[in-house]
């Protein structure tokens, strides 16, 4: 029989985060600006939560000719484009490897400078929704440089979801994106935004963007259709990759002992969903066998 207290529990887990229009305080700070590598007449894009310059990498010329689709890279939380040029693990060296030009390879700073190197309460972490026009207008901006008719894009953890809100706000780019790669991304919910996770790690207070990413929102509920038919968007093709068991803590069966089954959270209706058993929220998007995974569909319809 379950104790009034196991029901309690139980229903804190289901009960998502209320949906509001304001900013949440906890974990929301300021980051520096990131770092610059962008051809000298590449467009300057201004952050317009923060006001400074978007970072990032990426690109030679404006129109030189390219072979392949570019590929644009998104970040997660806490981080910058740097994620995809990590030492001795570099996402952007194996796309050159396999034939890329600089030309084709781009990824932004969406939220400045990555401050996931620093103490957890000095993090600073973002929302879907203060991003998705700087994503936009890089897209935007990349096509326009490079002279492409279409791009791919990679996106890691929150850049999968706020990559997909920019399909809903501005949906003439889900008819130039080609091929979208979503690494564990929170596409129904992380287990780190249920109301008891927060409680045991920060007190009951609003954590920056659970209000958007806790399962069963109101935010994700819109992003997705409420029966999942909208998951899924214009002639782009879809590959999710994530963990499936656990392993990555995001997305965990169970919590406290009870159930909340949300190992299968970054699978997409529509999409070529892929588990990669035992890697680590980090390693889906660095590990050998997951970047060639994602690489070769990348390829396998890529000629301009």
């Amino acid at each position: 029989m379950i104790s009034l207290g196991g029901i309690w529990v139980f229903a804190l887990l289901l009960w998502p985060s209320r949906e509001t229009s304001a900013e949440h305080a906890t974990a929301h700070c300021r980051p520096a600006p990131a770092d610059v590598a962008f051809p000298s007449d590449f467009p300057t894009l201004q952050d317009h939560e923060w006001g400074y310059r978007i970072g990032g990498w990426g690109g030679v010329a404006k129109g030189l000719p390219s072979r392949h689709h570019p590929v644009i890279f998104v970040h997660g939380n806490t981080r910058d484009a740097a994620d995809w040029d990590e030492p001795a693990r570099s996402v952007k060296q194996r796309f050159l490897d396999a034939g890329y030009s600089m030309q084709e390879l781009w990824a932004l700073s969406y939220n400045g400078k990555s401050t996931k190197g620093l103490p957890l309460a000095f993090q600073c972490r973002t929302t879907n929704r203060a991003n998705v026009s700087d994503l936009a207008d890089f897209v935007k901006a990349v096509l326009a440089y490079t002279g492409a008719p279409k791009v791919d894009v990679v996106a890691h953890s929150l850049g999968v979801t706020l990559a997909r809100r920019m399909l809903v706000d501005s949906p003439e780019l889900a008819q130039v994106i080609e091929d979208f790669v979503a690494i564990a991304g929170p596409n129904h919910g992380t287990t780190v935004c249920r109301r008891a996770w927060l409680i045991w790690l920060i007190g009951w207070k609003d954590f920056v963007g659970c209000d958007e990413l806790a399962p069963g929102s109101a935010w994700l509920t819109s992003l997705n259709g409420s029966h999942g038919e909208s998951e899924t968007r214009g002639p782009t093709r879809y590959l999710t990759i994530y963990e499936g068991t656990g392993v990555d803590a995001f997305y965990l069966p169970w919590l406290y002992l009870l159930p909340v089954m949300d190992q299968d959270s970054p699978a997409l209706r529509g999409a070529e969903n892929r588990r990669m058993p035992g890697l680590t929220h980090d390693e889906l998007r660095t590990h050998n066998e997951a970047v060639a995974l994602y690489l070769n569909f990348a390829q396998t319809r890529n000629t301009p």
